[in-house]
C-alpha cells in the first residue's frame, strides 16, 4: 500500500513554522546526545521488537488465540552492508501510528514496556542516514524510508525536513514476508554514526552475536520468556551464518557450570549438619569444589537476609522499588575473562560487578563492588539487580544517585558478610596446572617468543643513550601490557625518556601509578635537540620549570590505546582523572570519539610541556586536550629514523 510522503515531525506542532522545527531540532539534538553507547541501536530496536510482540501474546490471549501465535524476532546484522535490520511478528503499526511513532516523546507504550517515553523511535530515525521501516497490520501495508536525518540534524543552515518517503524496493529481511503482521526496521550505519562499522567488533559468526545481544541488549531478559524464538543472521565477507534460540533470558555463567550450589541450599546445609552432628562436620563433596555458589532473592527476602544493616533511605528504595537481587559468586575472576576470550572481540562484553536492571532487561554498564576488605573478592562475583516502577533516564541508561547507592551497598553486604563465609566451599584458584601441562605449556611459550623475537625484533641504538652500550637491551616488540611497562622503564633509565619519577604500581588499584615531573635536574638535558635530544622541550620550557617537581599525576599503562577507551567505554575508569597513558600502539578504536596531535612532528614539538611525550589525547571535535601519551613503537620509530616517520605522522594523523 503506498501512501503520501510525510514529515514525522508535523504530528509536533499543529502550526509549522521555522521557529518550531527549529525547537524540534534542538530537541532532537538532545536526544542523540543521551545516546552514548556502541550497542543503542541494538538495544533500542530489539526492545521494541519485544514490546510488539508481548503486546500481541496479551491481544491475543484476549481473543482467545493465544495458543496459535508463536513470537518471531529476526535479527540480520549486515557485516559487509553495514546495516542492522530488526523484524517482529507483533502488533505492528496501523496508519496512525506509522506517520506519528517517529516523532520525539510521542510513544503509545504503556509502562508496563522496556521503553515508554517516547525517544528511541526518533533517536534511530535521525540518529542515522537511513532507516527503513516496513509495516504490516489488517487493513494496513506500507513501507518508507528516512534518509540523510542525521546529516539535516548537524546541518545549522535552513532546509527540507526529511521526509518518510514510500519504498517498494527489496527488503533486507526477506523472512517477514511471512509474518502475517508486524514491524520490520533498517538502519544503516556510516561515518557520522555511532557505531560507524559493524565490523569494528571484529563479530562476524551468529553465535558469537547471540551471546553478545544476549548481554547488551532486552534478550538478556531479567524474566525469561522461552516462548519468543529469536533467529539471527550475521553476514560477514560473503558467508551467512544463522542461529535461532528459543527464549530470552540473562546469560548466567553458572548456568553452564559442571558444580554449583545455590546460596540458600548451602546454608540449609550448614544448619542441618549443625543440628545433626554439632560444629566442625565436613561438608559433603557435592557441596565441595563448587564453580559457582548463586542466589536470587525478591525485596522482602532481601530484607530478611540484610536486617539492621540498611539505612532508612535504603529500606525506602527497597519499599519503592521492590528490587529483585541475584548474584553468582565464581571460584576466579578468570571466569569471566575466559568469557570474553572465547569472544575474541575488541571489546569486552560481560564482566564482574553490579549490572542494573529495570524494565525486564539489563541497562547501562556494570559497575564495581565497593568492597572494604578481600577487595580481590570484588572481581569473582556479579550481581544483577533489577528495580520495578522504574525506567532509567532516555538513551543514557543512567539510574538516580540513591539505586546506584543502595545497589553498591547491597552488594557489599552480601559479599562481605554472607558469600564469604561460603568461599571455602568453592574450588581453589591455584593458578598452576598439572607439572606435565605446565612444563608443556612453557616450554611452547618459550618456542613462541624466540620465533617472535627473530621475526620481529627491536632495535634502538644511539650514542646520546643507554651508556655505555648505546643500545636497549630488549630485544623484540612487545606483545603486552607487562612489556610496555619494562621497555618503558628501560627507556627512562637509559635517558631517553627524563625527568618522569615513577613514585608507584598498583595492580589492585583503579589506576596502574603514579608520576612526577621533574625539572630537577640541569635544564639543558631537557632542552630539545633534532640530534642529541629529540624528545626534550622547548628552551624556554625548561628554564622556567628548572627546579621544579610537580605533584603526584595518574599513569596508565596499556598495550594498545584500544585497551584505555573501552576502559573509558565501560566506566571503570575517568578520563577526566589520567595524566599520562603509555601505550605501544594508538589502535583504532579511538578514531570514534578521540582525535590524536602528534608532538613527533617537527612543527609541533615545541607543544611539549614535558621530556618524551610523543602524542596528546583530544576532543575530536573540540580540540580539547584529555591526556598525554608515550606511544612506545612510535616513539622508535622516530629515534632511528626520523624524517620516515613525520611523514607517517602526518598521513595517520592529519
Amino acid at each position: 500500500m503506498s501512501f503520501t510522503p510525510f514529515d514525522p515531525l508535523e504530528f509536533k506542532n499543529t502550526k509549522i513554522n521555522s521557529a518550531a522545527f527549529g525547537a524540534l531540532k534542538r530537541e532532537i539534538s538532545n536526544i542523540l546526545s543521551s545516546y552514548v553507547g556502541w550497542y543503542d541501536p541494538f538495544c533500542e530496536l530489539i526492545q521494541n521488537a519485544l514490546d510488539a510482540v508481548e503486546a500481541r501474546a496479551t491481544a491475543e490471549k484476549s481473543a482467545g488465540t493465544g495458543n496459535e501465535y508463536k513470537p518471531k524476532i529476526n535479527i540480520r546484522i549486515d557485516i559487509d552492508e553495514n546495516s542492522l535490520t530488526v523484524s517482529d511478528n507483533g502488533i505492528g503499526l496501523d496508519k496512525e501510528k506509522f506517520e506519528q511513532f517517529l516523532a520525539p516523546n510521542f510513544s503509545f507504550k504503556s509502562g508496563n514496556t522496556r521503553g515508554h517515553k517516547g525517544v528511541g523511535a526518533t533517536y534511530v530515525a535521525y540518529g542515522f542516514n537511513y532507516m527503513r521501516v516496513t509495516t504490516k497490520v489488517p487493513g494496513f501495508e506500507a513501507s518508507g524510508r528516512i534518509i540523510n536525518a542525521r546529516n539535516w540534524l548537524k546541518d545549522d543552515t535552513s532546509g527540507a525536513n526529511p521526509k518518510v518517503e514510500p519504498d517498494s524496493s527489496k527488503m533486507a529481511d526477506d523472512a517477514f514476508a511471512a509474518f502475517d503482521r508486524g514491524v520490520s526496521i533498517t538502519v544503516r550505519f556510516d561515518g557520522t554514526t555511532h557505531p560507524r562499522q559493524l565490523g569494528w567488533l571484529q563479530a562476524t559468526t551468529a553465535p558469537t552475536w547471540q551471546k553478545i545481544l544476549y548481554v547488551k541488549t532486552g534478550l538478556g531478559s531479567v524474566i525469561a520468556d522461552p516462548l519468543v524464538s529469536v533467529t539471527i543472521t550475521v553476514i560477514a565477507k560473503g558467508k551467512i551464518s544463522t542461529l535461532t534460540q528459543m527464549g530470552t533470558k540473562y546469560p548466567w555463567l553458572h548456568e553452564n557450570a559442571s558444580k554449583k550450589s545455590s546460596y540458600n541450599t548451602l546454608t540449609k546445609a550448614q544448619d542441618d549438619l549443625y543440628i545433626k552432628y554439632g560444629p566442625g562436620r565436613k561438608m559433603p563433596d557435592k557441596y565441595s569444589n563448587l564453580d559457582f555458589i548463586y542466589e536470587t532473592w525478591t525485596a522482602s527476602q532481601l530484607k530478611a537476609l540484610l536486617g539492621n544493616a540498611l539505612d532508612e533511605e535504603e529500606l525506602e528504595v527497597l519499599e519503592r522499588y521492590t528490587p529483585t537481587t541475584s548474584v553468582e559468586f565464581g571460584y576466579t575472576a578468570k571466569l569471566w575473562t575466559q568469557f570474553n576470550d572465547e569472544l575474541g572481540l575488541r571489546s569486552r562484553v560481560l564482566s564482574s560487578g553490579i549490572q542494573l536492571a529495570a524494565n525486564n532487561m539489563p541497562q547501562g554498564e556494570t559497575m564495581l563492588i565497593p568492597l572494604t576488605r578481600n577487595i580481590g573478592r570484588q572481581h569473582q562475583v556479579h550481581f544483577l539487580i533489577h528495580f520495578d516502577n522504574y525506567t532509567p533516564d532516555l538513551g543514557r541508561k543512567g539510574f538516580h544517585r540513591e539505586l546506584t547507592d543502595f545497589a553498591k551497598s547491597v552488594a557489599r553486604h552480601i559479599v562481605e558478610t554472607h558469600l564469604s563465609k561460603m568461599r571455602y566451599l568453592l574450588k581453589a584458584n591455584t593458578g598452576t596446572s598439572p607439572d606435565l601441562v605446565r612444563e608443556l605449556a612453557i616450554d611452547d611459550w618459550k618456542k613462541e617468543m624466540l620465533s617472535h623475537e627473530l621475526q620481529q625484533p627491536l632495535k634502538l641504538q644511539s650514542k646520546h643513550f643507554f651508556l655505555p652500550v648505546e643500545r636497549v637491551s630488549i630485544t623484540s616488540v612487545p606483545t603486552r601490557e607487562q612489556d610496555v611497562i619494562a621497555l618503558f622503564h628501560q627507556l627512562i633509565a637509559g635517558g631517553v625518556i627524563r625527568g618522569l619519577n615513577m613514585m608507584s604500581t598498583n595492580e589492585r588499584f583503579t589506576y596502574d601509578g603514579l608520576f612526577k615531573i621533574a625539572f630537577d635536574l640541569s635544564p639543558q638535558l631537557y632542552i630539545y635537540d633534532e640530534g642529541k635530544n629529540p624528545l626534550g622541550v622547548p628552551k624556554e620550557t625548561a628554564n622556567a620549570l628548572s627546579g621544579k617537581v610537580t605533584t603526584p599525576r595518574i599513569l596508565e599503562y596499556k598495550f594498545s590505546l584500544d585497551g584505555l577507551v573501552e576502559d573509558f567505554d565501560s566506566q571503570d575508569k575517568n578520563i577526566k582523572d589520567i595524566d599520562l597513558c603509555v601505550a605501544w600502539t594508538t589502535g583504532e578504536t579511538y578514531r570514534e570519539k578521540y582525535g590524536i596531535v602528534s608532538l613527533l612532528l617537527p612543527e609541533n614539538a615545541d607543544q611539549r610541556q614535558y621530556h618524551g611525550v610523543t602524542h596528546v589525547l583530544v576532543d575530536l571535535e573540540t580540540g580539547a586536550k584529555f591526556c598525554d601519551l608515550i606511544i612506545l613503537s612510535e616513539l622508535i620509530e622516530f629515534l632511528n629514523n626520523a624524517d620516515e616517520t613525520a611523514e607517517a605522522q602526518r598521513i595517520k594523523y592529519e
